[in-house]
């Protein structure tokens, strides 16, 4: 069965990692994987919260998964926030398919899989937590971890890139600056009572 798994993904964490295994061993057999990634603007916004492009994103999903990616088993898709997931599926998978979901606004009208309670505690390991302890390492120690733990050493390597690692650095050093999870404020332009 084809199965689309979307999120924002903001960092690809050991949590997601082992979610998407679960997904792929369970259901996945003869189908394929759909990765949503969430586009919070558009494909190049990024801030605070949400610190890499789509493309980097992908990447990401590329230096984990490269192997079922190059195979078709899983396939790292855009999707749009809104309320038009099943137009967005249609275009992008050809059908309306199963997701793979806790976010009943974004499957509404599909089958929800639920997830795993195995992956339910995420205290400390989720991708927030992830981004606040390498912001804490850049603002620290001016540099990446070499390694940590909830996120595979090869996204770690992926980031040691001068133009994501000066992104980084920036934001670690002006946290409050735009950090509007979702950038509406920026984007969306809604008026500032008093301005």
């Amino acid at each position: 069965m084809d199965i689309l798994f979307p999120g924002r993904f903001s960092i690809l964490t050991k949590i997601h990692e082992g979610i998407i295994r679960h997904i792929s061993d369970k259901y996945v057999a003869e189908g394929k994987l759909y990765i949503g990634l969430r586009l919070v603007v558009d494909e190049n916004f990024t801030n605070y919260d949400n610190p890499f492009t789509y493309d980097e994103r992908k990447e990401m999903f590329r230096s984990v998964f490269g192997e079922e990616i190059a195979n078709g088993k899983i396939s790292v898709v855009p999707l749009k926030y809104g309320l038009n997931i099943r137009k967005d599926m249609n275009e992008i998978c050809g059908k309306i398919i199963h997701v793979y979901t806790r976010e009943k606004m974004w499957s509404r009208g599909c089958k929800i899989l639920g997830v795993p309670t195995i992956y339910e505690n995420r205290d400390g390991f989720s991708a927030t937590n992830i981004k606040e302890k390498i912001y804490k390492s850049l603002r620290e120690q001016n540099q990446l971890p070499m390694s940590m733990d909830g996120i595979d050493d090869r996204i770690l390597n992926f980031m040691d890139n001068k133009q994501i690692l000066n992104r980084l650095k920036n934001f670690a050093t002006h946290p409050d600056k735009n950090r509007d999870k979702f950038g509406l404020i920026k984007w969306l332009k809604i008026p500032v009572e008093g301005k």
